[in-house]
């Protein structure tokens, strides 16, 4: 068995690990899950916290680092199987919709604005 090279960087070395498990032989599928969705966490929280896909994180692109850790999820099966009648069954609601089924403007709406937001009578509670 290689050992991968450990890094000063977390996620680097979390990624590591995932990889080294998943050509080693998945031996136990739920440490395998649950390292990849703690690795897949922790880039959500990069993104929550505002950073950008195209960044590098650690020397890499946090796009590609979700990326990686995904196509190791796919090619370890984790993923529920893909339902054709499932997404059928959503086009076909989406067909029935008549929201748009006329031309006619959904909405009129005047090009001034009411009287009492310009003297500040206007409630922006609507009354509640």
């Amino acid at each position: 068995m290689k050992v991968m090279v450990k890094t000063k960087f977390p996620i680097t070395n979390q990624f590591l690990d995932l990889k080294q498990m998943f050509k080693s032989g998945i031996d136990n599928i739920e440490v395998f899950e649950n390292l990849s969705g703690k690795l897949l966490v922790d880039l959500t929280e990069l993104t929550e916290e505002g950073v950008k896909g195209d960044e590098l994180i650690e020397g890499v692109k946090l796009d590609l680092w979700k990326d990686r850790v995904w196509h190791l999820i796919e090619r370890a099966g984790l993923l529920p199987e893909y339902k054709e009648e499932e997404t059928q069954e959503f086009i076909t609601v989406l067909e029935g919709d008549v929201w748009y089924e006329d031309d006619s403007k959904e909405f009129d709406v005047e090009d001034i604005e009411p009287e009492n937001i310009k003297d500040n009578s206007f409630d922006p509670s609507f009354g509640f």
